[in-house]
This record gives structure tokens, C-alpha cells and sequence, in this order.
């Protein structure tokens, strides 16, 4: 069978043909092209055993589904039907659900820890002392709250030349120094009178926060709260052991194959860029 065509087009039907009419085309096709019609013709054979896969793409309402999203047949086989909802089942189990108190405590942990110092300090040579981008990216801050920790962190780095100093976060840190330090910066932050639990209080969250932080903080999350793994004590988390298959890449590669495609079916532009999500720690 010809790459160049659709599945729609080996059949000789059109995109929105009905099942009936497809029913009735492979039927036509299959007599031509049967093993027993065209005994030696191996030629004949592989058409007849690529026709049974066509048909079982479009004879199949899901996966017929995802091929019109996609026009991939690899896509069709992988990404809908019981294999898709076996890999589904598989990793939504790998996560528990994630609580408010799930979040209150990873919040906690990360503030003042090691690992948060690590990430301001990348965030802070990235942006080339720009500490409002810092504020953007660097996952549970709070200008308020943390500018005057940050700030001595910071200085702590370029003393001991772990970073450079820049013209821009000089100007920043005396602003800083001349306002009043917070009594009690890793204090818990209080709740806002009126505001909703649960799930209701994460999406308030993600509302309330640059949208480049939180992706960070939902990406840590899951590396923390991820049946494989465990952190113990700040910034370390325990070394790293295999999963069982299927892998996360392949079924990660497959989601992003998907998306691409529907993307360009619909005439989509896509651009990269840059996630400030961190790495997840998952035991492999």
C-alpha cells in the first residue's frame, strides 16, 4: 500500500464515510487481494495483511479517532483501545493524589533547604541578577516574604565567587536593605479568609502565581509524592532504581507525538520553549 495515502484513500472512501460504506470497500479490496486468489504473489500477501490493519483503524471508532488527529497508524495502534487505557491505568497509579497537605508540606521542606538555594542561584545566573525573573521562575517564593533571605544568599555566593555580581541585582539589594526584613520568613503562610480546600486551593494557587513557577512546583511534587520515591530530609532525595515497563519515555514520546501532530493537522504553530520544570527524581 502506497505511504503517500490516507488510510481513507487505499479504501477508495471519503473522510467521513460511514462504517457501512468502509465495511463495504474492505470487502471489495480484501476478494482482490485474498492469499488464496493470488497463490505465490507475495507482493498480493503483504497488501492483503496491511489492508486487515487499515480496517481494524477505521472499523474501530477510537482509534479511528486518534488516526484523524494524528494520520498516523502508529499512533492509532498506541494511543487508543486497551493498550492506551492499560498505560493510562499504569501511570496514573505510579501518583497519588496530591492534597493541601501534600502542598503545604513540600512548601515547607523546600523553603530554607539546599536544594532551593541551588535553584535560586541558577535562576539568579540565568537571569543575570534580574531578581524580578528570579521571583518568576524560582518555584514557592514570595517577593515579600523571601527578598531579604534571597538577598543574603545570594551575596553569601558572590563572596565566595560561586557567581558573579550584577549591576542589576546591586541596584535591587539596596532597595531591599532599606525596606524591613520579615520577623519570621519561613513561617507557614496563612490562608486567606474564604479561601477554598482541597483541590479548590491549588487552582487558586496556580491563579495567584506566574504560571513558569508553578510548573516548576507541580514537576517537584510528583517527583516527591511519586509511589517510586521519597525524599528524605531537604534538597536530597534517595538514589534512583528502574521502573517496570512500559517506560515513561515511550509513553511520554507517544503523548508528545500525538499533540504534535494534531497540531499541525489544524495548521497550529509550534514554537519551543524553555520549562523551568526541574527534573523529576524518579527512581529508575
Amino acid at each position: 500500500m502506497s505511504q503517500d495515502k490516507t488510510l481513507y484513500e487505499v479504501l477508495s472512501v471519503e473522510k467521513d464515510a460511514s462504517q457501512a460504506n468502509i465495511k463495504k470497500a474492505y470487502y471489495k479490496l480484501a476478494m482482490q487481494l485474498h492469499p488464496d486468489k493470488n497463490q505465490g504473489d507475495e507482493e498480493a500477501k503483504g497488501k492483503f495483511q496491511s489492508l486487515q490493519r487499515i480496517y481494524g483503524v477505521l472499523s474501530d471508532p477510537e482509534k479511528r479517532k486518534v488516526y484523524d488527529q494524528t494520520g498516523s497508524l502508529e499512533d492509532s495502534d498506541e494511543l487508543a483501545g486497551e493498550q492506551f487505557d492499560s498505560l493510562y491505568k499504569y501511570y496514573r497509579g505510579l501518583y497519588r493524589k496530591v492534597t493541601e497537605e501534600d502542598l503545604d508540606s513540600f512548601i515547607a521542606d523546600f523553603r530554607g533547604s539546599e536544594e532551593e538555594a541551588a535553584d535560586l542561584l541558577q535562576m539568579y545566573a540565568r537571569f543575570k541578577g534580574n531578581m524580578d525573573e528570579v521571583f518568576q521562575w524560582q518555584i514557592c517564593s514570595d517577593s515579600k516574604m523571601d527578598s531579604h533571605r534571597f538577598k543574603d544568599c545570594i551575596q553569601n555566593a558572590i563572596s565566595s565567587e560561586k557567581v558573579k555580581r550584577y549591576k542589576t541585582f546591586t541596584a535591587w539589594a539596596k532597595e531591599v536593605e532599606a525596606r524591613p526584613a520579615p520577623k519570621n520568613p519561613l513561617a507557614k503562610r496563612k490562608k486567606k479568609a474564604g479561601q477554598a480546600d482541597s483541590e479548590q486551593a491549588l487552582v487558586a494557587a496556580i491563579r495567584g502565581k506566574a504560571p513558569t513557577q508553578m510548573n516548576g512546583l507541580i514537576a517537584s511534587l510528583e517527583a516527591k509524592y511519586s509511589k517510586s520515591s521519597a525524599r528524605k530530609g531537604k534538597g536530597k532525595s534517595e538514589p534512583s532504581v528502574a521502573a517496570e515497563e512500559p517506560s515513561e519515555e515511550q509513553f511520554a514520546a507517544a503523548r508528545a507525538r500525538l499533540e504534535s501532530d494534531h497540531a499541525a493537522a489544524n495548521g497550529e504553530a509550534t514554537t519551543s520553549q524553555p520549562s523551568p520544570n526541574k527534573k523529576l527524581k524518579r527512581k529508575r
